[in-house]
Order: C-alpha cells, then sequence, then structure tokens
C-alpha cells in the first residue's frame, strides 16, 4: 500500500500544513509510528483532520473501512477534535466520561480519553475496533504508561503523534515509542510569515531577588518540576502579588489576557489583588465543576472577563486567538510547560501583538519563545549544547589592543526583553529592537531603528546579550538595556550569534554563523573576544583591520 496515494490537496488548509500532511503520508511507507512537531496555534487539529480526511475517502474509493483513533487526554481536546471533524463533516463517536451523550460505537472514527480508552472495562473495544490509524494528540504526554497500552494493543497500526513540544523532563527523548520524527518550522519562521502573532516579551532582572529564590529551590516532584508547597513559600507573597499587578497595570492594563499560577489558594490571592484594582478576573483549576467552568470561559470570550487565572489548564487545548497578554506566575523547570504557556498568546489575530510578563524570570531558563530549538535533538534524547572546535575559539585569539567596557546594572524593574516588530505587509523581514525610551546611549538619544537585529543568548549569568545592527555589533546589558558598541564587522543580515565560554572560564568568544549547526563551517566567522577583568570587559576585534568604536554610558 502506497501512503502517498492517501494524500489529496485541501485548499482549506495553509501551505505548510499541506506539505506536512504530504511529508506525514509519505513517512508512512518506511515507518509505523511518526512524530510530528508544529508551534502552539499553527493548526495542529486541523492538519490531522485533514489526514482522517483523506484515509476516510481513500477507502470509501477502494471499499475499504479504515477504523481510526483519536487520542487525547483532556476533555478541551476532545471536544475541540470532535468539532473539528464535524466541520469536515466526518460522521464519529465520542469515548470519553465528560461527553457519554455523543458514545456512538457503530462509527469507524472515535475521538478518546486516553483513560476511557484505556480502562479495564474498554480494553475489549480497542481489541474489537482493531484501529488502523491511531492520532495522538499533545503527544509529549504520549511516554506514560497508559500510552502505552495502545502500542501493545494496537502494533499493527499507523500512529501519528503531534506536539508543540517534543520534550521530556529527564531528557530520555520518543525513540522508544516513535520511529521518525518530522519537525516544522521554527517559531520565527511562522511568524515572519505571518501565521503567529508577534509580541513583545517583558520581563525581571536575571540577577533579581525573585530569581534567585526560586533558583535556590531543591525540592522537586516525582516529575522533576518544583514542588508546589516550595513555590509557594517563594512566589505567594504580597510584595510579589503586587509586583504582578504593576507589571501589568503598566504595561497591559486592560487587556485580555491569562495568568499562570502556582496553585488554587495562589489565584485567589491574584484575584483579589486584582480585585481590589476594579479588574474582572475570575481563577480556574482543576476542581472548577465543569459547568461553571465552560461559564467563565464563555464569559472571557465575549469580553464579559478581562482576565483568567488558572493552574495549568490552559497550558493545552485552549484556543482564544484574541488574547491581548499571557503573565506567568509560575516558575517551572519544564520547558513544555513554557512554551505552551506562552503559545497560547501567540495564536494569529489580525495585526495583533502579544504581550508576555514573565514576572518569574523563565526566559533566563528556558531562552526567548521565539528561539530556534533543536526538537530534533530532544526527540532523540540529545540535549548536548553545540560546542564547535577549540582551534577555532583559540587559535590567533590574543587580548592586545582590548577595549574597556562598563554597562550600569540599573535597577530591578519589569525590563523589555525582545520586541519583534512586523511591517504591515508581513514581509519576510523580522526586527528584534527595544523601545526607545528604554534603549539609549549616554547622551539621552534614541538608538536609531535598524532594517535588522539579532540578539545572542544571555551569557555571564545571563546579564548580557550580543546584539547585530546593520550598524554593527553591541554588548547590551539585560536588565537596563544599555548597549555599549564593539565593532562596525560586517556579516550576512541574517544567522546567529554565538557567545562560547572559554575555559578559562572569563572570555567570551563571540562567533556569528548561519545557523547553530554551522558554527562549526567555513562560513562562519570569529568577531572578537570579550574578557572580564574586575568589573570591565575588554574587547578584541579579532579582524585587527577593523577600528574599534565606544559609546560612554
Amino acid at each position: 500500500m502506497d501512503y502517498n496515494e492517501f494524500c489529496q490537496l485541501d485548499i482549506t488548509l495553509r501551505d505548510y500544513q499541506q506539505k506536512a500532511k504530504e511529508s506525514i503520508f509519505r513517512r508512512w511507507n518506511t515507518a509505523d509510528n511518526i512524530l510530528y512537531q508544529m508551534p502552539t496555534g499553527t493548526g495542529k487539529t486541523r492538519l490531522f483532520t485533514s489526514i482522517i480526511r483523506d484515509v476516510n475517502v481513500w477507502g470509501l474509493r477502494h471499499n475499504i473501512i479504515f477504523r481510526v483513533l483519536i487520542i487525547a487526554h483532556r476533555s478541551e481536546l476532545i471536544e475541540q477534535g470532535s468539532c473539528c471533524l464535524s466541520r469536515y463533516r466526518i460522521e464519529h463517536g465520542v469515548l470519553a466520561g465528560t461527553l457519554k451523550n455523543m458514545r456512538d460505537l457503530n462509527k469507524s472514527i472515535q475521538v478518546a480519553s486516553i483513560q476511557t480508552i484505556t480502562h479495564p472495562a474498554n480494553r475489549r473495544l480497542i481489541s474489537d475496533f482493531d484501529f488502523d490509524f491511531i492520532i495522538i494528540d499533545e503527544a509529549h504526554h504520549s511516554v506514560a504508561r497508559s500510552y502505552q497500552q495502545l502500542w501493545h494493543l494496537c502494533p499493527h497500526s499507523k500512529k501519528l503523534g503531534v506536539t508543540a513540544t517534543p520534550w521530556r523532563m529527564n531528557k530520555g527523548g520518543f525513540m522508544n515509542i516513535f520511529e521518525a520524527f518530522i519537525p516544522s518550522m521554527p517559531i520565527k519562521e511562522f511568524i515572519q510569515k505571518g501565521w503567529l502573532a508577534s509580541y513583545q516579551y517583558f520581563s525581571i532582572p536575571v540577577n533579581s531577588i525573585v530569581v534567585q529564590s526560586i533558583n535556590s529551590i531543591r525540592e522537586f516532584d516525582i516529575e522533576g518540576d518544583f514542588k508546589t508547597s516550595a513555590l509557594i513559600d517563594v512566589v505567594d507573597t504580597m510584595h510579589i502579588r503586587a509586583q504582578l499587578y504593576d507589571s501589568y497595570a503598566k504595561h497591559a492594563f486592560g487587556k485580555k489576557g491569562i495568568i499562570y499560577s502556582i496553585s488554587r489558594s495562589h489565584s485567589e490571592h491574584i484575584c483579589k489583588q486584582y480585585r481590589s484594582k476594579g479588574v474582572r478576573i475570575e481563577n480556574i483549576d482543576s476542581k472548577t465543576p465543569p459547568k461553571i467552568r465552560e461559564d467563565i470561559i464563555q464569559a472571557f470570550k465575549n469580553g464579559e472577563i478581562d482576565i483568567i487565572v488558572n493552574v495549568d489548564i490552559f497550558s493545552e487545548g485552549f484556543d482564544c486567538p484574541d488574547i491581548e497578554f499571557i503573565q506567568l506566575a509560575r516558575p517551572t523547570r519544564s520547558l513544555v510547560k513554557y512554551i505552551q504557556q506562552v503559545g497560547r498568546g501567540l495564536r494569529k489575530n489580525g495585526d495583533k501583538r502579544c504581550i508576555i510578563l514573565d514576572n518569574v524570570g523563565m526566559y533566563v531558563r528556558f531562552g526567548l519563545p521565539d528561539e530556534d530549538r533543536d526538537w530534533k535533538s530532544y526527540f532523540y534524547g540529545e540535549e548536548n549544547e553545540i560546542s564547535a572546535k577549540k582551534d577555532l575559539y583559540r587559535e590567533n585569539l590574543n587580548f592586545q589592543n582590548s577595549v574597556e567596557i562598563g554597562i550600569g546594572e540599573g535597577n530591578e524593574d519589569m525590563v523589555l526583553i525582545q520586541d519583534i516588530i512586523l511591517p504591515p505587509s508581513m514581509s519576510n523581514s523580522y526586527t528584534i529592537s527595544s523601545k526607545k525610551e528604554v534603549c539609549q546611549t549616554n547622551s539621552d538619544e534614541a538608538v536609531t531603528d535598524f532594517n535588522f537585529s539579532i540578539v545572542s543568548k544571555p551569557f555571564n549569568f545571563a546579564k548580557y546579550v550580543i546584539e547585530e545592527t546593520e550598524e554593527g555589533f553591541y554588548i547590551v546589558n539585560v536588565r537596563t538595556r544599555n548597549r555599549m558598541f564593539l565593532t562596525r564587522l560586517k556579516t550576512m543580515p541574517g544567522g546567529v550569534i554565538m557567545v562560547h565560554k572559554e575555559f578559562d572560564k572569563k572570555t567570551f568568544t563571540i562567533i556569528k554563523a548561519l545557523a547553530y549547526s554551522t558554527v562549526n563551517s567555513p562560513s562562519s566567522r570569529i568577531v572578537g573576544t570579550l574578557r572580564k577583568e574586575g568589573l570591565l570587559w575588554k574587547f578584541t576585534d579579532f579582524d585587527k583591520t577593523v577600528s574599534n568604536m565606544t559609546i560612554n554610558i
């Protein structure tokens, strides 16, 4: 059977969804179990629904009834999948405790909760159906024991897992259950092409007391995340809750948003804080009765409520495109939770630009939302940092003709970390800049706009980044946004900047490459080195023909 023949052109799909579908059918010719990654808000449900329609149509044309199972772990995901099938006019039944009225075992296509389908009372159903295809939504959960029963009971079915975040806390990867991995475009490219919303990212300083307190926590739950009790002791305080409201009032007042909290008590405390200021806010957690939860969500979508505070309820499966801000009040050690939470605000809605308020400094641990993550390495369980050859960094480096740099630390207010600005035409230009009032020189003149801006990951305890513009390279203080000019070295306008810590732990080599994967190639070049001596930095150009310039700040 050639699965390429199943794939049909679906004019309702976006171009990248159609390409994804073609890749999945093609890969099914050589692999039974495939994991597909695409970001939150880019249409995973629509994609696998189109795949199911193609399977159904091909079967009807060849007088074959294919049995298909769609699996999810939350009622919101099950309802979402069922609604999408109905829009495609695909008849189906639902096997879930919360949707008993939709149970219909005569249908060859079933949407089921993993808890219901694997319950001992229902295992006979799996044998009776003998599913030909199984789709697993939010498939980063598929390593759980309950999902493993599907592999045992349906060994010959074609399986497709879809997720935005193929990452595991224990770094174990997914190779034990999936044979093949297909990644989509990175978030940055989805934003460039106008399929996801741009955003502004505000956060607390990386060396603030809050970040230091979170990093000092040594109590973890069974999954490896912070224990709730330990987080409450650190984060659920009057002072920090006041900071939550202050940052909302300053950067997102009157906008529609979601706050991620630690616990029910933390949510209630946040609601009390915001209500005292006249904000229309409600909270939801796992113990909220379904009818009350439904009413709150509907009121939120209708604009009758400004903010919903939740405890891990809206990390997956919640679709509300007009969310205008996300506030992170819950620290986590899970990359999955972080990406899923910020992703709730990136769903496209006109020319919306989402505001992300990171009040617990999560970007320091995980990077910014649009970072180009190596999901393939995560799939294979290989999370080693890309390390270049020693001679690439060490060869011909010296610390003569250096420039001393001093950048002030400023205060502990929320600062603008990243501001993605797309032109109305949604062309491929992708600018990361700072607000003019935030990023200034010592003469109080705002920095002029650039045609492009590329920023490295934070280094030296996440205090600094290296930024490249058309004017050249700068070192930027993450907290204050103060910038110091380094060199006019000309490179290509795209690519990445890497800052490599040398063995003496005081020297950092700045490298410009086309991508992280090409850092060892001849196309990459060393920009220069930074060496910390006391409270000062000394910068040395790699290319001695380039003259150094400085700005005193």
